[in-house]
């Protein structure tokens, strides 16, 4: 499966790039460019996969349930876990030039990451009141999810005298900085708000998945320590669960549309991402409402790592 998947995505290289950029990116007018152009920026950001993927969308990983609802909602069926199976991904990319340099070439390039997901939600609820404990009954709702991130790169100039391997020398742009990843399914009525981090001395609220992060000033954690989670939603029984590889768990509602949940933070090196997933009470809750579903999702890394200003 991964290996397919992998697969995929270096065929959408060649097959699957789109210069065209979203109306909303606060972009110079473009000048012309070539293939060549749109090629080579895919193609570098194709080199740092852990810029692009979070490492946590496609994952079949449980969430459990702790002690069922904690709003005044009826519901409909009692979920011990839910989780995802991902069965279908496909990936294209967006384009966009800026900053004309008095040679008429772009010096700037946003490439926008595009998944469509596909498969189910899944919900293991217990056969019978009676018999809590038993094999229980999956509940299966369709999933559609479109993900999206954007990548940020600039055009990087040979100067006289620079001591250049030719392969650098065929690399004209570099990752100077990542977006987080914003995640919703088809028809979507659940909304973030915004997501609150607090970490030692780190304290911000984060409320646009899409805006840029430089790579010097994305978030830095202190090694295994407590991470504090507070996602405001729109709905107060929304059901809330960190988005990130190898846990998932649930937030506590506070009543008020707010959600808190701590997590302790690894001691690796490199890029990591760590997010929420807001549900509707539903998606979980009544086997017969659609599947409703927002994640955000940011790039953190742990002290005292700190990344350059662009790629090599």
């Amino acid at each position: 499966m991964r290996s397919t998947l992998r697969l995929m995505f270096a065929l959408s290289l060649a097959l699957a790039i789109v210069g065209c950029g979203s109306g909303s990116d606060p972009l110079a007018p473009a000048a012309e460019t070539t293939g060549g152009d749109e090629t080579a920026a895919v193609a570098e950001v194709q080199l740092h996969p852990e810029l692009v993927d979070d490492g946590a969308s496609e994952s079949d990983e449980q969430t459990e349930v702790e002690g069922g609802s904690t709003t005044a909602v009826a519901d409909v069926i009692r979920p011990l876990y839910f989780w995802r199976h991902i069965t279908e991904i496909e990936r294209r990319f967006e384009v966009a030039f800026a900053d004309t340099d008095s040679t008429g070439r772009p010096t700037t390039a946003i490439v926008k990451v595009h998944k469509r997901l596909r498969g189910t939600f899944n919900i293991l609820t217990p056969t019978s009141n009676d018999d809590p404990i038993g094999e229980g009954r999956i509940v299966r709702k369709r999933l559609a999810d479109h993900w999206v991130r954007r990548i940020l790169l600039k055009r990087f100039t040979v100067q006289p005298g620079d001591q250049v391997s030719s392969a650098d020398r065929r690399r004209p742009w570099r990752v100077v900085a990542t977006s987080g990843v914003e995640m919703t399914s088809r028809d979507a009525v659940t909304r973030i708000e915004s997501l609150r981090i607090q970490n030692g001395t780190l304290d911000t609220t984060l409320v646009d998945p899409l805006a840029f992060h430089r790579l010097r000033r994305i978030l830095r954690f202190d090694p295994d320590s407590e991470v504090t989670l507070t996602a405001t939603t729109v709905a107060a029984d929304d059901v809330v669960v960190l988005y990130a590889r190898g846990r998932r768990f649930r937030f506590r509602a506070q009543g008020d549309g707010t959600h808190v949940g701590v997590w302790k933070a690894p001691a690796l090196r490199g890029v990591h991402h760590l997010g929420v997933n807001a549900l509707s009470h539903g998606t979980p809750f009544d086997d017969a409402a659609p599947y409703d579903s927002k994640v955000w999702i940011f790039p953190f890394v742990m002290k005292p790592t700190e990344l350059a200003e662009h790629m090599p």
